[in-house]
């Protein structure tokens, strides 16, 4: 007699397990992960069946790309076993089969199983009675001689090839595939210093597996740049751009891979199922920054604080950065306080970052229009004012974006201040504030479409 605890035993030695030599993946922020494995198979003469245990559970099954290293072998057909085994399963797969009953305090029944569920049991006995046993914790079934049944369930995802060998011998196979549960971004931490005009910034990447399954001692990529994937019930894979710092100083080694960038951790790490793992992307570099004060006509009332940096050899950076979170601290005293968080887009090098901080709370700008007129039937004219007021100790500068559509023609007419910037979809200008001063913008511009 052989319980459901036996049958796991002898379900669980009774796949090939190919031992793996090599492992490497990698990961993009799309929730998307390419593993590369090098594992030795042992290979039979002729047509006969080998199965592939410990794979992602999120693998797609597709993806897999095969190559033997000795051209011993060639796979004929594929299957993806997923039907896992469970008690609900195993259940209803023995229905109209005999099983056994036993409970501390009654006797062992016996009979055929009819129906199952979460609180009873239907047997129908030798004599034709038919019995209702209620499900409890201190509940038994058992199953006789389950053991030829081995092959109605698995303990893990399994892929089941048809292989075709030479020859009885071994052979390296080089086993790629996509499993979705892999998945980075990056974050940035910086600390200003007391007179806003330096940072010291440092580079993280957070790595997540959720694939089902644990990769140890693996090489890691990280892959930049957009990919394009068909969209057949998978999210669109959308990847960061990154690049190392200094090779001397960089975890990561980075080139250029077709038209996208990779950048490969310079030791052998894990990565484990369900884990959260940080890596710094770079070592702390200074920096220096320029705060400014920003008022944008979209944004309705209020100034923003911006804290800027040219990403250049010269400021100690010069690499593209990726796209990801960007959290500011400063110094009080002996503490560390937070002042804000913004989110970079992918940055090359030689372009400026904007790191939109929060709103000042001592400036204070409104926006009204004036006037508005129609001097022609598909055009409008504007007088528009921005007052603004400074109450700080302290000279400012203060820019103000007046945003236009890009897709009409915009003439400005006049303005009491010259206007530092003309785009298709914004006027700036740089309004100069004295402490606790307060001064008025006004433009007028006419717009045609």
């Amino acid at each position: 007699m052989r319980n459901l605890f036996s049958f796991f035993f002898i379900l669980l030695f009774s796949s090939v397990l190919p031992a793996q030599d090599e492992t490497a993946i990698t990961v993009t922020n799309g929730n998307l992960g390419l593993v590369k494995e090098i594992r030795t198979l042992k290979i039979q003469k002729g047509i006969h069946l080998m199965n592939l245990q410990d794979i992602p559970s999120k693998i797609q099954p597709t993806s897999v790309l095969i190559e033997s290293k000795d051209g011993y072998f060639s796979v004929m057909e594929q299957n993806y076993e997923y039907d896992l085994i469970n008690v609900d399963k195993v259940l209803n797969k023995s229905l109209n089969q005999e099983i056994l009953v036993s409970n501390p305090k009654e006797k062992l029944l016996k009979g055929k199983l009819l129906a199952a569920s979460s609180n009873n049991l239907m047997l129908l006995n030798s004599a034709g009675n038919l019995q209702i046993v209620p499900r409890n914790d201190q509940q038994k079934i058992i199953l006789e001689d389950y053991s030829h049944r081995a092959g109605d369930f698995i303990v893990r995802p399994t892929l089941v090839w048809k292989i075709r060998g030479k020859k009885n011998t071994q052979d390296q196979a080089q086993i790629s595939y996509l499993t979705g549960g892999l998945n980075w971004n990056a974050d940035y931490v910086g600390k200003l210093n007391e007179q806003d005009n330096k940072i010291v910034l440092a580079g993280w990447v957070t790595i997540r597996n959720s694939s089902g399954k644990s990769f140890k001692k693996a090489r890691l990529k990280l892959m930049a740049g957009d990919i394009h994937r068909v969209r057949s019930g998978v999210r669109p894979s959308y990847m960061l751009t990154a690049k190392a710092m200094r090779k001397s100083e960089s975890m990561f080694k980075e080139k250029s891979f077709f038209e996208y960038h990779l950048y490969a951790l310079q030791q052998p790490t894990d990565v484990l199922n369900n884990q959260v793992k940080q890596i710094q992307l770079f070592q702390e570099v200074k920096t220096p920054v320029k705060k400014t004060y920003r008022v944008d006509s979209q944004a309705g009332d209020g100034v923003n604080v911006i804290v800027s940096f040219k990403n250049t050899k010269q400021n100690n950076l010069g690499f593209a950065l990726p796209a990801g979170k960007i959290r500011l601290y400063k110094a009080d005293g002996k503490d560390v306080e937070f002042v804000g968080e913004d989110r970079i887009n992918h940055t090359p090098r030689d372009e400026t970052i904007d790191i939109r901080v929060g709103k000042a709370f001592d400036v204070v700008a409104e926006r009204q229009v004036l006037k508005t007129e129609r001097p022609e039937k598909r055009a409008m004219q504007q007088t528009v004012e921005f007052s603004l007021r400074n109450h700080k100790k302290k000279k400012i500068v203060v820019q103000v974006f007046e945003r236009i559509n890009r897709y009409q023609q915009t003439r400005l007419i006049s303005a009491n201040y010259k206007v530092a910037e003309k785009r298709a979809d914004y006027l700036r200008f740089d309004i100069p504030l004295e402490a606790n001063a307060e001064k008025k913008l006004t433009m007028e511009y006419v717009t045609k479409w």
